[in-house]
């Protein structure tokens, strides 16, 4: 396996793509083609809008200067680690590279690392974290393979650390959830590697000092995956969960049941929280967005009243309305019962998604008229007759002018 089949490789054919590198490759330089469109690539799940990074010998000022000369616009991205994105269009859609000059690891401490640039491909590679991910392709196909053992595990559908696992590990603890990932996303079906397993499930320490948005990032596309649920349960084997979100889960069935029915990680993970507390403790431990933590208190706050279903969309809003339908179909799906509980939670999934909000037609124009003063008594009538509106079942303007009227 030398060469990249083209159909799965048509990033690679893209004019954008070969215009890059034939930019880059100029007097000496050598531009490659690397990590996860190569990987995928060779494993048949690659398309033409892969996100494509790139692995060059040039200095990062250079690749910006070439770049900006054949008039490419570039954004220093972190150009203090060698990595330059390019920015191309595809007729409205933007095509980004990232492009990182050649580097190895001088110093690291789990978290950050300390590079050096460098002109040596093997050194480049060997800094990398999976034999997988340290192929690089050139403009026609050809492909490079430092480690010696990249191809024979894509063939084999083997996830391996590059060298010793606990080595790489602690040069960036992240890597415990890097290699779960990949593992349950490339190789589901297959054993997790004793020593690969053993590395991680000692690297607890070092992924509870993680900073929180890295975690989450990788926790969200671990629950995205069709075997999301297998993952779940190899970390909590591996006793890594309270190192990753704070909490121990609960038992796995519920996600099981939920995967079929949603693929939104965080609400995934919210079915692996046993209470309230678990949620707050999994917010910090994550660092959850505020609009995030919002979605979490009100998913799990209380349990959806399907019988007063208009009320719930219109107070709570839709996205709360169709997770805590979700997380009730899911309930009831580990526990095996099936009745009618069931199809009015599927409806209340299906108007939480076709849901739109209706205006309260009720103006300060219409109160000031009906003799009420400016100040807090209108905000009060205000309330008061918005919750008879809802209860009514959102009458017109005519009907709720006349209700004010009746009660002033």
């Amino acid at each position: 396996m030398t060469q990249i089949e083209a159909s799965y490789s048509g990033w690679l054919t893209l004019p954008q793509t070969q215009q890059i590198l034939t930019l880059l490759n100029g007097d000496g330089a050598t531009t490659r083609c690397v990590g996860g469109c190569v990987r995928d690539a060779l494993m048949g799940l690659a398309t033409a809008e892969a996100e494509v990074d790139m692995a060059t010998d040039l200095p990062p000022e250079t690749v910006m200067a070439r770049l900006k000369k054949a008039g490419i616009k570039t954004v220093p991205t972190g150009i203090k680690h060698g990595t330059v994105s390019a920015i191309l269009y595809e007729g409205d859609a933007a095509l980004v590279y990232e492009i990182t000059t050649l580097r190895v690891d001088v110093t690291t401490d789990g978290r950050h690392a300390e590079i050096a640039f460098t002109e040596d491909w093997q050194g480049d590679a060997a800094r990398r974290d999976f034999t997988i991910n340290a192929l690089y392709a050139d403009a026609d196909g050809t492909l490079h393979d430092p480690t010696g053992h990249g191809l024979a595990d894509i063939k084999a559908r083997h996830v391996r650390f590059i060298g010793d696992a606990a080595a790489r590990i602690e040069e960036d603890y992240l890597r415990v959830l890097r290699y779960f990932r990949f593992h349950f996303r490339l190789t589901p079906e297959a054993d997790m590697q004793p020593d690969a397993l053993a590395a991680c499930r000692a690297a607890a320490v070092g992924l509870r000092g993680l900073s929180g948005e890295r975690k989450q990032q990788e926790m969200l596309k671990i629950m995205s995956l069709p075997d999301a649920t297998k993952a779940a349960r190899a970390l909590h084997k591996a006793d890594l969960w309270r190192a990753i979100i704070g909490v121990e889960p609960v038992e796995f069935d519920m996600l099981a049941a939920l995967v079929p029915l949603s693929d939104d990680p965080l609400l995934r993970l919210m079915s692996l929280l046993p209470n309230s507390a678990a949620a707050q403790g999994m917010a910090a431990a994550l660092r959850l967005s505020n609009k995030q933590k919002m979605r979490l208190a009100k998913a799990l706050e209380m349990p959806l009243d399907v019988a007063h279903l208009p009320a719930a969309l219109y107070f709570d809003g839709a996205q709360a309305v169709a997770d805590r339908a979700l997380l009730a179909l899911a309930d009831l799906g580990a526990a095996g019962a099936d009745d009618a509980a069931q199809d009015k939670l599927h409806a209340a999934v299906v108007a939480a998604r076709a849901y739109e909000k209706p205006k309260f037609p009720l103006t300060g124009a219409m109160m000031q008229k009906a003799g009420l003063a400016d100040g807090p008594a209108m905000g009060t009538m205000s309330q008061t007759l918005e919750r008879w509106w809802v209860a009514e079942g959102f009458p017109n303007a005519a009907a709720v002018e006349a209700e004010l009227k009746r009660r002033v």
